[in-house]
């Protein structure tokens, strides 16, 4: 998917930009930092497994399956980027932060609380086609690739028959993993230097493996998919 998504922006952007020196040298429009805040809905991961040894929930049933699901959580967004003629690419960093509902497994471990959050640095292509421009206001649909810098998991109120005293908090990481994103998007601006957007965000974060130390794995394989609503501000200089 990765391979596929690099070959579709780099035939999109070159002839564009082939196009672009055709006409007349590319000159940068504006420089751009962006600001936003929003709502995130990370879909439930079920029957994730589990890892073997001191990292692990429950050695006595290492097959055992989890399941976790999410409360809505929030977004911080910060992107910086150059938009020339009807395209732009940025650099943008995003913290999402979720609580947990609720982590179950088929063995009776259960946790009552905690939270799972996910940093992504992201590079992303922008697209403002021409017909979707309404007065002062632009849609523009987006993809991005990158890495989630961190996911990270603390959990809390673990019970169960076999739950032990050492898992009443637990906190477990996983680094730099390969994340891609798709973005619909509306820009209304208020000056040439001021505008306020909205953007839907789709992340997808795959293979996730989340441990206590480098060889303690608590939780297997899953897939992370927070899908996010931003409004902020953008300043253009």
């Amino acid at each position: 998917m990765f391979k596929q998504l690099f070959v579709i922006l780099f035939v999109i952007f070159s002839s564009t930009i082939a196009n672009a020196f055709e006409d007349k040298p590319l000159i940068l429009d504006k420089s751009y930092v962006k600001l936003g805040y929003g709502f995130v809905h990370l879909p439930e991961n079920n029957n994730v497994t589990q890892g073997n040894g001191d990292g692990a929930i429950d050695n006595t049933f290492p097959d055992a399956k989890y399941d976790f699901k999410y409360d809505a959580g929030s977004s911080f967004s910060i992107a910086a980027g150059n938009r020339f003629q009807n395209f732009a690419f940025e650099l943008s960093i995003d913290q999402i932060v979720c609580d947990i509902d609720s982590v179950t497994s088929d063995t009776a471990i259960k946790t009552t609380s905690g939270d799972v959050s996910l940093r992504t640095i992201m590079i992303n292509a922008l697209y403002y086609p021409n017909f979707l421009k309404f007065n002062k206001t632009n849609i523009y649909l987006g993809a991005g690739v990158g890495i989630t810098e961190k996911v990270d998991l603390d959990e809390s109120g673990i019970t169960g028959s076999r739950a032990s005293s050492n898992l009443s908090f637990k906190s477990s990481s996983d680094l730099f993993n390969p994340t891609y994103q798709f973005i619909l998007g509306a820009e209304y601006s208020i000056s040439n230097y001021i505008s306020l957007y909205s953007e839907v965000k789709n992340t997808i974060v795959k293979s996730v493996h989340l441990a206590r130390g480098s060889s303690k794995e608590t939780y297997g394989s899953m897939e992370m998919n927070p899908m996010s609503a931003v409004i902020g501000i953008k300043f253009s200089f």
